[in-house]
């Protein structure tokens, strides 16, 4: 379990009100993170409207959240951010376009309607992004995006044998905390840990790794875990 999730358990996020606004206040520097990357410009409480959409959309996400679905919250809150801007810039266009005379309406409507094919398309650019940002990572790890489909064990006894301890890798900090510090898995503390040989493990380490990346920055791969990585229950504890 996520540290920030031990400390902000969410019987009492969603119904206690002190809880929630410590929650709140906590969580600022994620909503400002991620309604400038989706306006394409910093952005600064006080001055633009669209941290204070973003922080409605927050709100909601609490509101609407269930842990049960297995799909992270703050990835879950970035989704409905992003929609509600789109939303907001949608209508921000359609009050523009009232306003205008009549010659540049055609360009006004051109432009109101072009933002149903932005909508359509965010997610394919979101996906290609986090492509980007994931063969970036991996780089720095000695992985390539391109030798993962070699490495993806064949049979589904191995893939859920290096998944469980992928997951184990990821979400011990002390053994995370030697991955990053070597560069590498560290065998034989994982090997101890999940009670799996060390030459199993070896044998997976590109799959294993690169999978523990995904699971350890959940936050930032919302579509990759999707095709990566099982639903919550799918794979033996």
């Amino acid at each position: 379990m996520p540290e920030w999730e031990e400390r902000w358990p969410w019987d009492r996020i969603q119904t206690d009100k002190d809880t929630r606004e410590a929650f709140l206040h906590e969580s600022q520097p994620f909503v400002r993170q991620v309604a400038s990357q989706a306006s394409h410009r910093p952005l600064e409480w006080g001055r633009d409207e669209e941290l204070s959409e973003a922080f409605v959309a927050f709100n909601e996400a609490i509101d609407n959240f269930d842990p049960e679905r297995g799909v992270p919250f703050l990835a879950y809150a970035r989704v409905l951010i992003k929609r509600r801007l789109i939303d907001y810039y949608r209508k921000q266009r359609s009050r523009e376009a009232l306003s205008l005379d009549q010659a540049e309406v055609g360009v006004a409507v051109e432009a109101v309607l072009s933002l149903h094919d932005f909508q359509e398309g965010v997610q394919n650019r979101e996906r290609a992004a986090e492509i980007r940002e994931y063969a970036q990572e991996l780089g720095k790890w000695g992985l390539a995006f391109a030798d993962l489909v070699e490495v993806s064990p064949k049979h589904r006894d191995s893939r859920e044998t290096l998944l469980r301890a992928a997951r184990i890798l990821a979400q011990d900090k002390d053994l995370w905390q030697q991955a990053g510090a070597k560069g590498k898995v560290p065998m034989q503390a994982l090997a101890q840990r999940t009670g799996i040989h060390p030459k199993v493990l070896e044998r997976g380490r590109k799959y294993l790794l690169a999978v523990a990346i995904l699971i350890a920055n959940q936050h930032d791969y919302i579509y990759l875990r999707e095709y990566v990585l099982p639903r919550k229950g799918e794979i033996k504890q």
